[in-house]
């Protein structure tokens, strides 16, 4: 596609081969400058006493006035009030573009969600509710960095990372599942299923949890299936990107070939980021996020307050979110897998408390030992724990934290951050005082209504359900996560 170096805007998403290199080039040295800045506070320093030898040091081709206004609070403000009114024209054309690939990865997160959302009505309306139920209790900021995935797949059993901070506390690494005839054949004919069972919702989904999807020396051939099968490469996300620069190298190759958008590296330390960096030109990073978790980090990139992470509340508490705020990193609204296990469990993202340190609710589990049983178990799973809409004998129970009251004619739920009224309600105080109550089945409190206010049925029926849909009706699985197993010593390449 013929292009001028007139001030266009371009995708970077989509296919590159369309992108003039020196668009790329552009971008990319942007990106990598931003990596270093907010990593490394001796680089910060560098850059407030000389940003152009600091720029230069990074052998990238850019002048101050390209980064600074994505940096310096003031500048940055301004920037952003000028992109909305459509008055950034006097902004440098490399920051414009910088911004404007920003801009397109956050709406290729929200994309991404909506893709989620799974052709099996069951499987939709649960999903729909665990969304807006996330919203009540995590906030609308926090929900809104949720794309709950419909699934995630362990090809491991355990991680060799070892992360202080893990949000889902994964264990030592112990062993992982070889790709071999057998192996293979196992592996498409679970993929298959889950195909069938989530229609094309399944291609979002991804390879790791309380894994490195590098720990396993045949991920790239699981990979390739998946891609083959489910119609889209997954997203790798490893702490393992500088351990063998080679093998990533390739691994990139790999997910470029087969259209992956984005991949992430995460960064543990400076070291770390300084051998990726030397490993790879900025335009082979374009599209792989560098996730800063070193603990130079800048304030804005504290660890989420769940799993291993809550056992160093005191110890590391200025790299920590405060135990008050909202903190999971949990994503999936849907299946997690291990191959190595043939285990499955439905789950979904949660405060993470003392009953749920791990951020999400296991809601139920199964194994399998084939692709057959695997269908079974989640037929079963889906039709136990996916209800369309509450049964006349269900419980009505509103989750914990929701408060409900009547004001005029109004009723009024809130959770910690949402209020929402129903409008026009006939004594809407008699139905607050009910629901506060929490001990009848929707049939019972409907007569109980209709007993005392001479509300219809269906009204109330009606209510009751939009409360449900709404993520207000308490769902919280009734057995408790079971027990984390003791770390034991890795059992390299065991099956």
């Amino acid at each position: 596609m013929a292009m001028s170096h007139a001030e266009v805007i371009v995708p970077l998403l989509g296919d590159l081969e369309e992108v003039p290199s020196d668009y790329r080039v552009q971008v990319a040295s942007i990106k990598r400058v931003l990596e270093r800045w907010t990593m490394d506070p001796g680089y910060r320093a560098e850059y407030a006493a000389d940003p152009v030898a600091a720029i230069a040091k990074l052998g990238v081709n850019l002048r101050p006035e390209e980064i600074t206004p994505l940096i310096d609070e003031d500048q940055g403000r301004e920037l952003t009030r000028a992109i909305k009114a459509g008055e950034d024209a006097h902004f440098p054309l490399a920051v414009r573009r910088y911004r404007a690939f920003y801009k397109e990865k956050r709406l290729h997160r929200r994309d991404i969600r909506a893709r989620c959302q799974s052709s099996n009505r069951r499987i939709a309306t649960w999903r729909s509710r665990q969304i807006a139920r996330c919203i009540n209790e995590l906030g609308v900021r926090k929900a809104d960095a949720l794309v709950h995935a419909p699934m995630a797949i362990e090809l491991a059993k355990g991680c060799s990372v070892g992360c202080w901070f893990c949000g889902v506390s994964a264990d030592k690494l112990q062993e992982y599942l070889p790709y071999s005839e057998a192996t293979g054949e196992f592996w498409r004919g679970c993929l298959t299923v889950l195909r069938d069972v989530l229609g094309d919702a399944a291609k979002q989904g991804f390879l790791y949890w309380a894994t490195d999807p590098l720990d396993n020396p045949d991920y790239e051939y699981f990979l390739t299936d998946f891609s083959q099968i489910l119609g889209r490469c997954p997203q790798t996300t490893t702490a393992q990107g500088a351990k063998d620069i080679e093998r990533t190298r390739r691994l990139l190759r790999l997910s470029a070939s087969l259209g992956s958008e984005i991949d992430r590296f995460s960064i543990l330390t400076l070291g770390m980021l300084e051998k990726i960096h030397k490993g790879f030109q900025p335009e082979d990073l374009l599209r792989v996020e560098c996730v800063p978790q070193n603990r130079e980090s800048a304030d804005r990139y504290r660890k989420a307050n769940a799993g291993r992470a809550r056992s160093f509340q005191d110890s590391r508490e200025t790299e920590m979110m405060p135990e008050e705020t909202s903190s999971t990193i949990a994503c999936v609204s849907g299946f997690l897998f291990n191959m190595v296990d043939r285990k499955v469990q439905l789950v979904t993202p949660c405060n993470a408390t003392r009953r749920w340190p791990l951020g999400y609710w296991v809601v139920d589990e199964a194994h399998f030992d084939s692709p057959e049983e695997l269908r079974h178990e989640l037929d079963r799973i889906i039709e136990t724990n996916m209800p369309m809409s509450l049964g006349l004998d269900d419980e009505v129970k509103l989750r914990p934290g929701t408060e409900v009251f009547g004001e005029g004619s109004d009723l009024i739920v809130k959770s910690r951050w949402l209020r929402f009224a129903f409008h026009g309600q006939q004594r809407p105080e008699t139905l607050a005082e009910l629901l506060r109550e929490g001990k009848r089945t929707l049939a019972e409190l409907a007569l109980e209504r209709e007993a005392r206010d001479g509300t219809s049925l269906p009204e109330t029926f009606l209510i009751v359900e939009d409360l449900f849909k709404r993520g207000f009706i308490d769902e919280e699985p009734a057995a408790v996560e079971e027990p984390q197993p003791e770390l034991v010593m890795v059992r390299a390449g065991a099956v």
